[in-house]
Parts: structure tokens; C-alpha cells; sequence
């Protein structure tokens, strides 16, 4: 039935077969490390376990059980909480610009306090901070709901959490010491070759013989290209060859994001394009993006990736992975 109601929310025929021994994974209570393409579908995996408790509209307390999600970006949590809401799903993003830990709980009117999402998603920071540790981590409630912790975008684990980029990454094991042994851990990730899931691992203090879950990453219809730069990279004039010959209006610019390494080229590359646009392409479909600018600034970004209305989207990491 779990398989079956999940599909339903999410409006799919059919869970493929790696999301189904995820799920089953980890609800038989067997740490995994899941390592999925992107666009295979991992994150349904992640509440197949959920769903084998709870469904949407049930209120019954013995059914109350939390998925914790570690995440590396916020507008990725903040865009996941959004559609598991809108879904019948109670979810909430915890991190630097949602969100309060004491945000979970409420209390009935006998007195007794409940969790009122069934899916949270914390920044590592947050998910390290005192406060989660005191209001969270060791209420005695989230304890015996907390049926699993993901780690999303594992290969964050072994690539940042240095002194010099997000450290509070290299203690993610610290938080899954705090939770009972007794509840599983998927770390997912699209990028975790061997020697990748080994440092993961290791950092997580899990067993590196845990179960594993593989897809292999090859994509027919995706290709490499690469164009040799024919001006200084200062000017950005190789990006010419973005604009159509004979555009009629926005939608005849190809949707495209340029990753950039700082937020001075992004707002360079965005003034570029504004400046070089024809007529029939407004300059406001052009916007940068970068993690200086305002939360609200970030989400009309966002819907308007989605939506076709930003042409390009100069940017750096903080968009996406």
C-alpha cells in the first residue's frame, strides 16, 4: 500500500525499481548509500519509508512519524518543502533564512506536544546548532517519530566541510551520533564514484560495508561540448553565439544558466547580455543570481526558471548544484 499512496500523492504510474529497495532499505531499518543520476528520481525514495506510516490526511498520533533531510542549499530545501506542502505533505525548511527549531512543535489541548511535519529539511548548520540539538535532537517526541535521516547530496560530505568552505559539513556524523542507532541512513547523491562514498562514509561514521544502491550516470541524449574561447574572457563577446540570428521574440533565446566562479562575473555577464539584446528580447529576461541577494529577490528567480519567463541566469553555485 505504501507504494501505491506514494504514487498517488506524486501522480506517478510506478516507482522504478532503485527507489523501491531504498525505500524498503531503510524501512527495514539497513543504512544505504544511494547513489542515483540526476533526474533518476531519488528524492521519492526518500519517503517511501514515510509513506509506509502515515498518508496524507491521516492525524492519528501512532502515525506521526518525521523523515529529517540533510541539505546543502537552501533554496533547494525551501523549493522541496514548497512541493511536499502543496502535495498534502507537511513539510518545513530549517536553515539561515526559514524557520525556527521551536517552529515544529505544538501543543494539544490536553498538553501534549506534537510534531506538526512529517518531512524536515535542515541546512548542516542548523542541524549542528545548539538549539536544534536541545529543542530537537533530544526531545524525547522527535526521537520516537524520527523514522529516518537522509543525507542529500552526499558528495558535499567529502567535498566541502573544510576549514575554508562550509566546516560544519564534516560534522554531519556528529548529529547522526545524537539520534538513536536505531534509525536508518540514506546518503544520496549523484556523484559518488568509490573513493567518494569511502570519505563519505567514513566521515559519517557508518560502515563501509553498508548496502548500496547504484544507477550508472550515463545519459544518451546529454553530450559534452566545449568551444574554444575566441576574444579575451574579460569582454564575455564568446556568449554572442547565445543570441539567435533572427529572433522574433524571448522565447527564441535558448533557456540557459552560466555558472560563473563569483558573483561579480554573474552580475557582469547579466549587463552583457542586457546590453547586446535586440529589441524583440526584453533585457529583463536576463538576471543574475548569487547568494548575496535577497531570499524573496532568489525565489521570483526560481518560478521564473521554471517558468520560461528568464531567459539566462548568469550564476554561481548557490543556484542549484
Amino acid at each position: 500500500m505504501a507504494k501505491e499512496k506514494l504514487c498517488q500523492a506524486f501522480g506517478i504510474a510506478t516507482l522504478r525499481e532503485h527507489q523501491i529497495k531504498a525505500g524498503e532499505n531503510i524501512i527495514s531499518g539497513i543504512n544505504t548509500s544511494y547513489d542515483i543520476p540526476t533526474g533518476g528520481g531519488k528524492t521519492l525514495a526518500f519517503w517511501l519509508p514515510l509513506f509506509y506510516h502515515w498518508e496524507p490526511g491521516n492525524t492519528s498520533r501512532q502515525s506521526e512519524k518525521v523523515v529529517a533531510v540533510i541539505s546543502p542549499l537552501n533554496a533547494l530545501m525551501d523549493t522541496q518543502a514548497k512541493d511536499l506542502n502543496n502535495r498534502g505533505i507537511p513539510a518545513i525548511a530549517l536553515n539561515s533564512e526559514n524557520g525556527k527549531p521551536e517552529d515544529l512543535f505544538e501543543t494539544l489541548p490536553n498538553n501534549q506536544q506534537r510534531i506538526k511535519y512529517r518531512v524536515i529539511l535542515l541546512s548542516p548548520e542548523m542541524a549542528k546548532s545548539s538549539a536544534v540539538h536541545e529543542k530537537v535532537l533530544k526531545n524525547p517526541i522527535f526521537k520516537k517519530s524520527c523514522i529516518e535521516v537522509v543525507i542529500d547530496e552526499a558528495h558535499c560530505v567529502s567535498e566541502w566541510g573544510n576549514d575554508d568552505f562550509r566546516p560544519d559539513y564534516a560534522e554531519v556524523g556528529v548529529l547522526l551520533a545524537r539520534l538513536p542507532s536505531t534509525v536508518p541512513v540514506l546518503a544520496a547523491s549523484a556523484t559518488m564514484p568509490t573513493d567518494v562514498a569511502s570519505d563519505i562514509l567514513g566521515k559519517l561514521g557508518l560502515s563501509q560495508d553498508i548496502a548500496r544502491i547504484a544507477v550508472s550516470n550515463r545519459k544518451d541524449n546529454v553530450k559534452l561540448s566545449v568551444r574554444i574561447l575566441q576574444h579575451p574572457q574579460s569582454t564575455y563577446a564568446d556568449l554572442l553565439y547565445l543570441f539567435p540570428s533572427n529572433p522574433t521574440g524571448p522565447s527564441d533565446f535558448p533557456q540557459t544558466l552560466i555558472y560563473v566562479n563569483s558573483r561579480t562575473e554573474a552580475e557582469e555577464i547579466q549587463d552583457f547580455l542586457r546590453r547586446n539584446s535586440p529589441e524583440c528580447i526584453p533585457k529583463t529576461v536576463f538576471e543574475f543570481y548569487h547568494r548575496h541577494i535577497e531570499h524573496s529577490r532568489k525565489e521570483t528567480i526560481q518560478q521564473g526558471i521554471a517558468d520560461g519567463s528568464y531567459r539566462a541566469v548568469p550564476a554561481t553555485d548557490a543556484l542549484g548544484m
